[in-house]
């Protein structure tokens, strides 16, 4: 075979292997261009600071990336379930999928600031499975704790999980495999891998029609199975954003979740820009809820991000930065970026669309969690965390107007950034 110059050395090793062992599924292919070690998106977006994949200068942001009172309101919530497992001298906070540590650096900074009872109690783990070599605190995921008495969390961590995709045939679901032909890569239909891809989505067969495409995720029970194993006593908190199965599998939704991010764009074609790219889909809730019930953890609640974030008090945080602003303590520019990043993360078309699960293990009574609940402010009067001024921030971005479509032409001319996270595939640039 003939393999045109064009082509990178990862784009050569794939190439190579799908000539000696066939089309691959989808779900080898998203492992070895996210995550292979020499040449995946992950490991060479994170080996320097100025190629991360994450904020103005990467491909997306996220929650943490947004503004830190995201991780102040997770602090007070973590800082909650200490008190509610009788304020053990260590509680340990293993946040997996750690990416560049933000998370991290926001909850520590902010306990010891606000919440000094609580931080001396803190060990804090972060992991992740392409750790940055410049980032300190962050290890490789093989290193889980056991005997965890605390709280594992985890932000849009299941989303990045290689998965495998379906397409409906003539009533029966076949998978979609990557192959190579005629010098580009291509889908390729086949019987299913695995039994399981086909069981959980043949109760939903008979409303779906023929060309309908989608995913199945088989690693959540594998990220079930380590928190369990990790886990003696405490909670869960899992932030991504997702469907239960029903939902997930409804037949509007013709073409998946899938998702590819590059510079701020979105497009459903991950046979492009092939490392270059960020792959996700939507999480099945009903897989998560599922897999850590069989591991005896039990959920709490869920809810949107937005509704989590206001019971917890953000509302006072965004009072207090107006409140500073008319006492000439922020500028007015700076009074404007930090309320517009709070707004960001419970904007109910973007962040806030989120959804929050929270789960416990080993704990006998239910005890009211004030992210689910709402029952009162866990903010109270506390002092607001503020973004830095040398950040490029998410709020700037936002209110910048980047021309996206000029710079990108194949985005539709009138999409803005919020629009990215939608849902109505008609809007996305395949």
């Amino acid at each position: 075979m003939t393999i045109p110059k064009s082509h990178t050395a990862l784009e050569r090793s794939l190439i190579g292997h799908i000539a000696k062992y066939g089309p691959v599924t989808f779900e080898s292919f998203m492992n070895f261009v996210l995550y292979d070690n020499d040449q995946g998106y992950y490991p060479t977006r994170r080996r320097t600071s100025a190629s991360k994949p994450i904020g103005t200068d990467g491909d997306y942001f996220t929650s943490p990336t947004t503004h830190p009172v995201f991780g102040a309101l997770l602090a007070l919530q973590l800082r909650e379930m200490w008190l509610l497992l009788d304020s053990p001298s260590e509680f340990t906070v293993v946040e997996m999928g750690a990416g560049d540590g933000t998370l991290r650096s926001d909850i520590l900074e902010y306990a010891q600031q606000e919440l000094p009872d609580f931080a001396v109690t803190i060990r804090y783990i972060a992991t992740d499975l392409v750790p940055p070599s410049n980032i300190n605190g962050v290890i490789d995921n093989s290193c889980l704790p056991v005997d965890v008495v605390g709280c594992i969390i985890s932000n849009e961590l299941l989303d990045a999980f290689p998965f495998n995709r379906f397409i409906v045939e003539d009533g029966v679901v076949k998978e979609i495999f990557v192959d190579y032909q005629d010098g580009e890569f291509v889908d390729s239909v086949g019987e299913v891998s695995e039994p399981e891809i086909a069981a959980r989505v043949d109760p939903f067969l008979d409303s779906l029609k023929d060309g309908y495409q989608g995913e199945v995720n088989l690693r959540l029970a594998y990220w079930s199975d380590s928190v369990s194993a990790a886990l003696q006593r405490g909670y869960v908190i899992t932030i991504d954003y997702g469907y239960d199965r029903p939902e997930l599998y409804e037949p509007s939704r013709r073409s998946g979740s899938i998702r590819c991010y590059y510079q701020h764009t979105l497009s459903q074609n991950p046979l492009r820009r092939i490392g270059r790219q960020d792959i996700t889909s939507h999480v099945d809730f009903t897989t998560v809820d599922h897999t850590l019930m069989v591991n005896r953890i039990k959920q709490v609640g869920k809810l949107s991000q937005r509704q989590f974030l206001l019971n917890l008090g953000l509302k006072d945080f965004s009072d207090d930065i107006t409140l500073r602003s008319l006492t000439n303590e922020f500028s007015r520019e700076d009074s404007q970026e930090n309320l517009a990043g709070i707004e960001a993360l419970i904007d109910g078309e973007g962040l806030g669309k989120f959804k929050v699960l929270v789960h416990s293990k080993n704990i006998d009574q239910a005890h009211p969690i004030t992210g689910i609940t709402g029952r009162k402010t866990l903010v109270e009067g506390r002092n607001t965390p503020t973004l830095n001024n040398s950040e490029a921030t998410h709020a700037r971005l936002l209110r910048s107007g980047n021309p996206f479509a000029r710079i990108n032409p194949e985005l539709r001319s009138d999409m803005t950034w919020e629009q990215l996270f939608c849902e109505d595939s008609t809007n996305i640039v395949n």
